[in-house]
């Protein structure tokens, strides 16, 4: 009996093992083989059929949202009559739970829906934005519009030479150590006369 268990444990975990390496190969050849978006349209019928598959170009969570708040609602407006009819007969207390769950039950699944399909929205307009976007710019035409950039840039950020009005000519005092405009004379914080070079 003990051995019969033994083994049975050891096929099963042979079995799993087993199905995932099986499930990665399948994996790697459907990601080679099939997935790559430029096969869309070239493969053979089994073949478009996985791919599309896989690739959905539809959300199906839209639906299944729909669904589940549709079976929410009514199991909260079913729970909350359940309580309001216990509430009759047993104590009020079950017949407050049951009218705040008549009320605010369903309202509460109809806002949750709408949070999530407000992100569904929002995920599905970025997929149809860039669906339009890839048909207005090639796939290569980004990539070297971006290299261009890239080539420009240092033409653009190097400075360019501005004429400079020239600036008369200075001295410096070797009594107070300023430096003054030449054509002054004489130096304007202690009054020393400027000496011009004889070299």
């Amino acid at each position: 009996m003990y051995y019969y268990t033994y083994n049975t444990h050891i096929l099963a975990a042979a079995g799993i093992v087993g199905i995932l390496v099986i499930a990665v190969v399948l994996t790697a050849l459907l990601a080679v083989l099939v997935l790559p978006k430029h096969k869309d349209g070239k493969l053979p019928a089994f073949f478009q059929l996985l791919f599309d598959a896989f690739t959905p170009k539809t959300l199906l969570l839209e639906k299944i949202l729909q669904v589940l708040n549709v079976f929410f609602s009514l199991v909260t407006v079913l729970l909350g009559l359940l309580l309001i009819f216990q509430g009759l007969f047993a104590n009020t207390t079950l017949l407050m739970m049951g009218l705040l769950l008549l009320l605010l039950g369903p309202l509460l699944c109809r806002v949750g829906y709408e949070l999530i399909l407000l992100r569904i929205m929002q995920v599905k307009a970025t997929r149809e934005i860039n669906r339009k976007l890839s048909f207005l710019v090639p796939e290569g035409a980004a990539q070297a519009a971006e290299e261009e950039d890239l080539r420009e840039e240092p033409e653009k950020e190097a400075p360019t030479t501005a004429k400079t009005p020239t600036e008369p000519p200075r001295a410096h005092c070797p009594s107070c150590g300023t430096w003054y405009q030449e054509a002054l004379g004489k130096c304007p914080v202690c009054g020393r006369a400027h000496e011009k070079d004889e070299s």
